[in-house]
């Protein structure tokens, strides 16, 4: 029988949308619940409170980035997804799909929100309303005439919620008409649908629960295995009391975006270089009395093969590797999935190096805040086979970097990870053969479908200096208006008929499209985040009443266009970076 609605009867709803899409300020305000800004919503949030006499129940989910595909969002947040309706039983009357006004909507912000809403299945877009934020960059023009503005794509989204949408900014709420025009809006919505919610596909909610359970079983053996390996080879350690006190080389390896330069200037409690890397960068320090050297070096590309990285990534790795370091610290960000593709990749790139490589790694997880209350053993069985397999050949040997400021703690649980693997190595006569899966080429594909790599090697470096171009002149002038943003991918070089395919020379058109799309995503979601910011600065600049203030948020913008060229950070560093700091306010 169809749930009724009265006037006493809880309202039940969820929270989806992106990454500073004001989605958990919009949250706090709804239920008038104090927001505070720096929090990051990693995992579901339920929330209660009271409207017009209505029972409120509220679900805040984690964001997803808008440029990022679907299968490159984490397994665990999917998963956080899909059990939201499972936090306001039998389920949620309505989902509130919040999209920001700040930047415009492109056909990939659509597909995105697309494709995280079908994660659900079901009837959603019957209960669901795009609720607006960030209206103060409209100016003088209406939600109406936004959407019209927009075109096609968000014309397209907004269909599918049957035309329901609304503003809200609680910056501009005026004696809460936004909240009054929203319940409104919610109300309306409940009554169309006779009071029914949304029913969840229960067979695809059972599958999750034994996912989960599963993953939560195998994180635990692993937990439990990792230490008691540990422990063994701690009461070694502790025997050689030299051990921890003579010098440490660290060699730094990884993907653009991964966190890697930033994960130096963790280690040594250093000021973060935000140069590109194209050589590598040596770095000294004193960690807890002991002389550390730190070697940046130039990174892969995570979805690319390796015959595409710039021509000194290969020779500057093997240039560090040439000063026998004590650990090689395989940097992976927490934040992003990892499939079979990127331990495809990581193999191709650290193949120069030799088998014996793997018994001095370790892999350093970035980002790990996003974890929320999830181990790393969480993230890694949730992952899958790609990344349990690249972690076992690495000896199991595994950190996480949750925060990626100075935290001592964290470095000093590192540097004994990394004794413990020297420990390890003492003791070992043979190394285990690690061997990645070999690429193979098809001899049937026709010549037309193979591009030169050196070309495609030259276009993309250009496009990306070029991007790095584009956004310095982009925040220089930099103002409240709305900003858009580069649509399509680059050109590909013309094919080349004619030439015998090798492997080594050419690489296939088709394969490479999708790849070069995902890489410029996640560009393009970091600059998005440098924008927002320095947007957010500017109204900050401009509001201040005094002369001091306009030197501090001056100070500020300055500092956010330093950060904005490391091709070395997640996107999610940044917003790390973002969070103010005492000793520089």
């Amino acid at each position: 029988m169809a749930e009724e609605v009265s006037d006493c009867h809880e309202l039940r709803l969820v929270l989806l949308g992106s990454f500073h899409s004001g989605k958990s300020k919009l949250a706090h305000s709804f239920l008038n619940i104090n927001y505070q800004s720096d929090q990051m919503t990693t995992q579901c949030v339920k929330m209660e409170g009271h409207i017009h006499g209505r029972k409120i129940i509220l679900v805040d989910t984690p964001g997803w980035w808008k440029w990022f595909q679907l299968c490159d969002y984490p397994e665990r947040l999917k998963a956080e997804l899909i059990k939201s309706t499972t936090f306001c039983p039998p389920g949620p009357h309505v989902f509130l799909l919040v999209i920001e006004v700040e930047f415009s909507f492109s056909e990939k912000h659509r597909k995105v929100a697309e494709d995280h809403m079908e994660l659900f299945a079901g009837d959603i877009w019957n209960h669901t309303i795009i609720v607006f934020t960030k209206l103060k960059h409209l100016d003088d023009k209406t939600i109406e005439q936004y959407v019209e503005r927009e075109g096609e794509n968000l014309n397209k989204l907004t269909q599918k919620c049957g035309n329901r949408y609304v503003g809200f900014d609680s910056d501009l709420d005026i004696e809460g008409s936004h909240v009054k025009e929203l319940f409104g809006q919610i109300e309306k919505l409940v009554a169309e649908n006779n009071g029914r919610c949304f029913e969840a596909d229960a067979t695809r909610l059972m599958d999750m629960k034994i996912k989960m359970k599963n993953v939560e079983e195998k994180a635990a053996v692993r937990e439990l295995k990792v230490l008691k390996k540990r422990r063994k080879l701690e009461e070694i350690k502790n025997a050689d009391a030299k051990q921890s006190s003579t010098p440490l080389n660290i060699v730094l390896l990884g993907w653009v975006l991964s966190g890697k330069t930033l994960s130096a200037s963790v280690i040594l409690g250093a000021e973060t270089s935000f140069d590109r890397t194209v050589k590598c960068v040596r770095t000294c320090g004193v960690v807890n009395g002991r002389q550390v050297t730190v070697v940046d070096t130039p990174s892969w590309w995570k979805f690319l093969p390796h015959q595409l990285n710039a021509d000194s990534v290969k020779t500057e790795i093997l240039k560090a590797m040439a000063s026998s370091p004590h650990a090689v610290l395989l940097v992976i960000p927490a934040d992003t999935s990892f499939l079979e593709e990127q331990k495809e990749v990581i193999l191709e790139n650290m193949r120069p190096l030799g088998e014996n490589v793997w018994r001095q790694t370790i892999v350093l997880f970035t980002f790990g805040g996003s974890l929320g209350n999830n181990s790393i053993e969480n993230h890694i069985e949730s992952e899958g086979e790609a990344l349990v397999r690249l972690v076992e050949m690495c000896g199991n040997r595994y950190h996480v970097f949750e925060s990626m400021k100075d935290d001592r703690t964290q470095v000093n649980q590192l540097m004994e990870k990394i004794d413990e693997m020297m420990v390890e190595n003492a003791l070992l006569n043979s190394s285990e053969e690690h061997q990645g899966k070999k690429r193979t080429f098809q001899e049937s594909e026709t010549l037309s479908e193979w591009l030169r790599v050196e070309d495609v090697k030259k276009l993309l470096n250009e496009e990306w200096d070029r991007s790095d171009s584009v956004m310095k002149e982009m925040l220089k002038t930099v103002s409240p208006d709305r900003v858009g943003r580069r649509e399509g991918s680059i050109t590909l070089p013309p094919n080349f008929i004619g030439e015998e395919i090798n492997a080594g020379l050419f690489v296939n058109k088709h394969q490479l499209k999708d790849s070069i799309e995902r890489e410029w995503n996640r560009w393009e979601a970091f600059n998005s985040s440098r924008m927002q910011k320095q947007l957010d600065d500017y109204t900050e600049m401009s509001s201040c009443a005094d002369e001091e203030g306009i030197k501090m948020s001056l100070s500020r913008v300055e500092r956010w266009q330093r950060h904005n060229f490391s091709d070395y950070g997640s996107v999610s560093s940044y917003d790390e970076l973002d969070k103010p700091e005492e000793d520089s306010n």
